[in-house]
């Protein structure tokens, strides 16, 4: 492990067989090193690949909680200069192995966003919203640098040299769903040098049915959500990006906070607005604006 260049970091439940397509998407090379956490799979689904460079870490039902610990875990066995994530139903395009050659030996960029498709059970492709926010990075559109730092948080999307997470302390929530939308905004707040790739290099699988994220994320408790979205917007600020989300429409709009009282809403709506400094004008004002 001391040659260690790239880690990748893998969670994984319950789809051995779309993993194994994913890890064989990753070159065997000697300086890459690929962690599987294994999300409390179950008996018969647990991952059972061999491969040089591979760490399986099993979870069990006590240490289990989503994506967003897994890949936490995976970020404590990693080794790399350069840290890269997948999902096991996902997988790497042939373009990989030259991106990976390009940047062995760099050392002056701290994150490079990565050009991705998305695909169906149907077999259709189709360039996902990352793939045009680095296009307009190269075209030198007006923002389109802060759109690229605030607009792509999918871990995927991204390689970023490991001593920018670790120097900075960025982990993954560990809640349901949206678990890696604060560490992708924080690696980018904290990565200074940035480089883009316009060949696609990752496909992320997107059924034309509601998936089980989908399903997962209905479950978020809405404290969660509330505060997710408030972290956000206080980093969006810090980071002088303009687009920020009306917590009215999530607060008394939102099929989230059906289940709370109108007192408790109105309470939760005045703490949030009182800790981002936002006005309830403006606020309101831009809910009515978007709708």
């Amino acid at each position: 492990m001391e040659n260690i260049v790239f880690t990748f970091i893998i969670p994984h439940k319950n789809c051995p067989e779309l993993l194994q397509r994913c890890v064989d998407s990753i070159p065997q090379r000697d300086d890459i090193q690929i962690v599987v956490i294994d999300d409390n799979s179950e008996v018969d689904k647990k991952p059972t690949l061999q491969r040089e460079g591979l760490e399986v870490i099993l979870l069990n039902s006590e240490q289990s909680k989503g994506a967003g610990r897994a890949r936490n875990v995976g970020l404590d066995y990693a080794k790399g200069k350069w840290l890269l994530f997948a999902d096991a139903d996902d997988y790497f395009s042939e373009n990989l192995p030259s991106l990976l050659e390009k940047y062995k030996t760099d050392e002056t960029t701290d994150i490079v966003y990565l050009s991705a498709s998305k695909f169906d059970e149907k077999g259709t492709y189709s360039l996902l919203n990352e793939s045009k926010l680095v296009n307009d990075y190269l075209q030198k559109h007006p923002n389109a640098e802060l759109r690229l730092r605030c607009e792509i948080w999918t871990p995927w999307s991204r390689m970023i040299k490991r001593e920018i997470v670790l120097n900075n302390h960025i982990r993954f929530d560990e809640i349901p769903a949206a678990n890696d939308k604060m560490f992708g905004l924080l690696s980018s707040k904290f990565s200074k040098t940035i480089a883009v790739e316009r060949k696609v290099i990752y496909y992320y699988y997107r059924p034309s049915f509601n998936s089980q994220t989908d399903n997962k994320r209905n479950k978020l408790m809405f404290d969660e959500i509330l505060d997710l979205r408030s972290r956000t917007v206080s980093l969006y600020k810090e980071m002088g990006y303009k687009s920020i989300p009306s917590f009215f429409e999530l607060v008394f709009c939102s099929d989230y906070s059906k289940n709370i009282t109108m007192s408790k809403k109105i309470v939760l709506y005045c703490q949030v607005l009182k800790k981002n400094h936002i006005s309830m004008l403006n606020d309101v004002s831009r809910y009515i604006i978007k709708n």
